[in-house]
């Protein structure tokens, strides 16, 4: 009697363990496919990051175990941590050379917003030394002035790399940045698109090593380096077109985990004499820029200054401030301040100073 009694009771909780243990994986199987769809939502922009929040949650989720759900009350913290680990160019240009992109993944390139803007000094009469004008456009102050910039891959370049402890990946990408400003409230001149700036350009973009010791002058080079094929042109008619073309190497510095550092020294690509819209443009738009950028930990705020010179005595510039900030839940859609002051607000106003302040919304980064 008592060995049946015994065989019973074991046999109960066998079958109880078994019922309470497929449950529990039933429960880890769901946490996990949850814990899935969050990076595929909150990273469906951004393949590294995706990928990198794909492995945080097969870590935590192992067939040995069954833990408690990381994501039901700390979704915000799996993204702040995963968003930590890649610093702004790695994101932006997918520097590790596992990134699996496809040619009809479309990304970010420059910022794309649109803001209402405001200019102290609209270009009324557009002029330039070998396209004379004397046309007034009667310009307004205010614009609706909006960007729009993507980029996708053309070749990943990285398993053609010879093996070298230089460079770790390699990618070819196509690019194309369109920018508008239209006088949408100048009703008196019926609301006219002021310019359009458009840009196409060609990429190669490389992923470098940085030596291992912290006293290298090593440490002193860019964690990328780009060189690119840029046309810019705003599609006008004489006398008010203007375009140009350059080559370009820029360098990109992770300085810490919050700022990131772009410099990039151009060519101008000589035209003849008769094609040239803008021959003095050099003398305003300078030879180079150099962009700083800061996010805070949480990937919510970001702000970037951006700065151009001629390097000569008359010492025409360009700064720009900007402000991105993350008010909703949304990963791409942002709060979007600027404040630009110099030539070359647009390109059509090469060689007229202006300050430009615009709010409004933003996408990407």
């Amino acid at each position: 009697m008592l060995h049946t009694l015994r065989t019973l009771f074991l046999r109960s909780f066998i079958f109880f363990a078994v019922v309470l243990s497929g449950q529990a994986q039933a429960e880890g199987m769901q946490e996990m496919q949850n814990a899935l769809r969050t990076c595929q939502t909150e990273f469906a922009a951004d393949a590294s990051r995706r990928l990198i929040c794909f492995d945080k949650v097969a870590e935590q989720y192992t067939p040995t175990r069954v833990v408690p759900p990381i994501l039901a009350p700390s979704q915000q913290e799996l993204v702040k941590s995963v968003g930590a680990e890649t610093g702004y160019l790695s994101r932006k240009w997918h520097l590790n050379s596992q990134d699996e992109l496809h040619f009809t993944d479309l990304e970010t390139h420059q910022l794309n917003y649109l803001v209402t803007a405001y200019s102290n000094n609209p270009n009324d009469v557009p002029t330039s030394p070998s396209r004379p004008n004397t046309q007034d456009r009667g310009l307004g102050h205010n614009d609706l002035h909006f960007q729009i910039s993507l980029k996708t891959q053309l070749m990943n370049l990285s398993d053609w790399l010879p093996k070298n402890q230089w460079v770790q990946s390699a990618r070819l990408w196509g690019a194309y940045t369109q920018q508008s400003f239209w006088q949408v409230y100048n009703e008196e001149q019926s609301r006219p698109m002021r310019d359009h700036n458009y840009s196409p350009e060609l990429i190669l973009s490389l992923g470098l090593n940085k030596p291992a010791e912290e006293n290298s002058w090593l440490n002193a080079m860019p964690n990328m380096l780009n060189v690119g094929l840029m046309h810019e042109s705003n599609g006008r008619s004489q006398p008010l077109s203007r375009s140009w073309n350059r080559v370009y190497l820029q360098g990109g510095w992770q300085l810490s985990e919050r700022y990131s550092l772009l410099v990039r020294p151009w060519w101008r690509i000589p035209e003849s004499k008769s094609d040239n819209d803008n021959p003095d443009i050099s003398k305003y738009m300078g030879y180079g820029d150099a962009i700083l950028r800061w996010d805070n930990e949480a990937n919510t705020t970001a702000a970037s200054v951006t700065l151009r010179n001629n390097m000569r005595s008359d010492n025409k510039g360009y700064v720009k401030f900007d402000v991105q900030y993350k008010p909703l839940k949304s990963e791409s859609v942002r709060f979007y301040a600027m404040l630009a002051s110099g030539y070359g607000v647009s390109l059509l106003d090469y060689n007229q100073a202006q300050t430009m302040f615009g709010i409004g919304f933003a996408v990407g980064e």
